[in-house]
């Protein structure tokens, strides 16, 4: 392989790197999660796909379900083993989770030599920021309901949860019936998106909307 296709599928840490301002070693730990994550879905959407024909578009319904799942099972069991880390690192580990499973997934779509650097490089850009703010969008959501009560835990986590697939698979959606202009889609919400939450990540906004401290104490 050459050395520019090597430095495309390795574009991703840029953007973490980026995002969290430093690698720390947990930061790496969920990087290999990733990694690894995006082994078993490459499996499972094809088999799932074949033993249940009536899945249409499978891409658009079937993977995003699967992939932010997978993406998002470390955070949310240390979460419900009641692991409470910092605000940001939390996003920094979603983050890293979701760059690592594009990693590989670019890897397994382009395979170890590629014809077209230029499209690896466009989907190693679009892709990376996507995966990595679902998983971020699921790691603020962490943050902002872990001091909620326990009974409505389920359910916000399954709501954020949603919010991650339903951005994915309207990422994908655009790549895949929108033509040009999905692409540039594409290309420019992945990075709106990445803007909010490296605002979410700098900011603590939870303490923005939180009661006024009482001068007198």
């Amino acid at each position: 392989m050459d050395l520019l296709p090597v430095l495309a599928y390795f574009l991703p840490i840029v953007f973490l790197a980026a995002f969290a301002g430093s690698l720390g070693q947990r930061s790496i730990l969920y990087l290999a999660w990733g990694c690894a994550a995006a082994i078993p879905v490459f499996f499972l959407v094809p088999l799932l796909a074949e033993r249940f024909p009536e899945i249409v578009s499978p891409a658009v319904t079937l993977s995003p379900l699967l992939e932010e799942f997978f993406k998002a099972l470390p955070l949310a069991i240390s979460f419900m083993l009641g692991i409470r880390r910092d605000n940001r690192e939390i996003l920094a580990c979603a983050m890293a989770t979701g760059i690592g499973f594009s990693i590989i997934e670019n890897w397994m779509l382009f395979g170890p030599v590629h014809a077209g650097i230029i499209a690896l490089v466009i989907r190693s850009f679009s892709t990376t920021l996507m995966h990595g703010c679902t998983c971020a969008i699921l790691g603020y959501g962490l943050v902002l309901i872990r001091d909620v009560h326990r009974a409505a835990l389920p359910a916000l986590l399954l709501g954020f949860y949603m919010v991650a697939v339903t951005v994915h698979a309207l990422f994908n959606l655009n790549a895949l019936y929108l033509g040009t202009a999905g692409v540039i889609a594409d290309l420019v919400f992945p990075v709106i998106l990445f803007i909010f939450l490296l605002l979410c990540y700098h900011v603590d906004i939870p303490t923005l909307f939180g009661p006024e401290p009482d001068p007198r104490e």
